[in-house]
């Protein structure tokens, strides 16, 4: 799983989350504790070509992402969210050169929000995949490390995600074979 797709899934999580909670209500300043959990399907096309896993690289991604966590949020009259959890992904990535990946990648996050207008994530992640030849031979493992930040501050205050409002950054990705 790409970057860029860890830094969806978690701005998709930190704001399905923080919506459903907003919906839900508290008490008047009332701190409300509380338990999720999701299951999606992993469907995709991404391009690997630029790791160590070379020309050919480029594959179609399956699998199924599990998440699971704590959260407490305080209501009114200030809003603030927190939730820490993991998230599981189990996946399957068929390569345009015959190649195959089997593997499973494990997120921690921890997910802050303020007053509705500012969500903020960190993900640590890592990985392990194995790479199958064509006539499905064992090639090696592959191993991926990634800790990702992603923001979405509601710059026009209207609780709508614009594509302005989203800044992500990756640090010490790396994938190695």
């Amino acid at each position: 799983m790409t970057a860029s797709t860890r830094s969806t899934l978690g701005a998709a999580l930190a704001i399905s989350v923080l919506g459903l909670l907003v919906l839900a209500g508290t008490s008047h300043g009332a701190a409300s504790p509380g338990t999720f959990h999701f299951t999606e399907p992993l469907v995709g096309t991404r391009d690997f070509t630029d790791t160590c896993l070379g020309p050919g690289a480029t594959g179609t991604v399956t699998g199924t992402g599990t998440g699971d966590g704590r959260y407490t949020q305080n209501g009114p009259p200030t809003f603030a969210f927190h939730a820490h959890g993991t998230y599981t992904a189990d996946f399957r990535i068929d390569f345009a050169d015959g190649r195959s990946a089997v593997g499973t990648l494990l997120a921690h996050t921890s997910t802050s929000a303020t007053n509705g207008s500012e969500v903020t994530s960190t993900e640590a992640t890592q990985g392990s995949a194995m790479i199958y030849a064509p006539d499905g031979r064992p090639l090696g493992p592959v191993t991926v490390h990634a800790i990702l930040h992603t923001a979405w501050r509601d710059l026009n205050d209207n609780h709508q995600p614009d594509p302005d409002e989203f800044t992500a950054n990756v640090d010490q990705f790396r994938i190695t074979c």
